[in-house]
């Protein structure tokens, strides 16, 4: 894994103690992970290295998505794009993926699902291999269960499935925002082990190494009823 610079800010907030929350779960300190701006940020400057019609197409992903997400919320509070943006800096900064279809359907991966967009209107506006990208994300609630959706990403090409690494990641990383009960900590721990880990495993490495370590950690498993 490559060796990252972490700005002192940042090293200094996830030094703290934030509410039990192991100081390793956000490798920029916890109190950045709601930071919109921070995220924004550091989004703007990754994808400067990008060509310029990449930059071009995720700019008018994210202005997309952020449109489309318009007032839905995160959990605590948080405005909706944090997670895409998050999600793309995770592609980006920790695992080195530069093309910008992947980032772009990143940024887009929830718009079909939690908006009235349609798979058409994204492949329309931003291209078949965007849309498909988009399209494999899509969880169709209502005609397959998490089960089969993970298998169906585990087929998918390798695009897909490190972009579902990286959303599962995120997910991971915000569980202390949720307040969730401890039944359904149990179960989101169980599906990820259980489908969402084996795609990391055949698919990155990295993505693999993160989402186990914080399966592993002891305050998860804790959270999650596991031991």
């Amino acid at each position: 894994m490559k060796k990252r610079t972490v700005p002192k800010k940042a090293v200094k907030s996830a030094g703290r103690k934030s509410s039990g929350i192991p100081s390793h779960v956000h490798p920029y300190g916890a109190n950045v992970h709601r930071d919109l701006d921070w995220h924004e940020k550091k989004f703007q400057k990754l994808t400067g290295r990008l060509p310029a019609d990449g930059q071009k197409t995720v700019q008018r992903a994210l202005d997309y998505s952020r449109d489309r997400h318009g007032s839905q919320q995160r959990y605590g509070g948080s405005p909706y794009i944090i997670h895409p943006l998050r999600i793309s800096n995770i592609l980006m900064s920790e695992w080195g993926v530069l093309n910008a279809a992947v980032i772009a359907a990143a940024l887009l991966h929830d718009v079909v699902e939690d908006t009235q967009t349609t798979i058409k209107e994204i492949k329309d506006t931003f291209g078949d291999e965007i849309g498909k990208l988009v399209d494999g994300m899509t969880m169709w609630k209502g005609s397959e269960t998490y089960e089969l959706y993970c298998k169906r990403v585990a087929r998918g090409p390798q695009n897909l499935r490190i972009i579902k690494c990286a959303d599962v990641l995120d997910n991971l990383r915000s569980w202390h925002e949720v307040g969730e009960t401890p039944d359904a900590m149990t179960r989101w721990w169980r599906e990820v082990n259980g489908c969402v880990l084996p795609i990391a495993d055949a698919t990155e490495p990295q993505a693999a190494a993160s989402i186990r370590a914080l399966l592993e950690d002891r305050w998860y498993l804790k959270m999650a009823q596991m031991q």
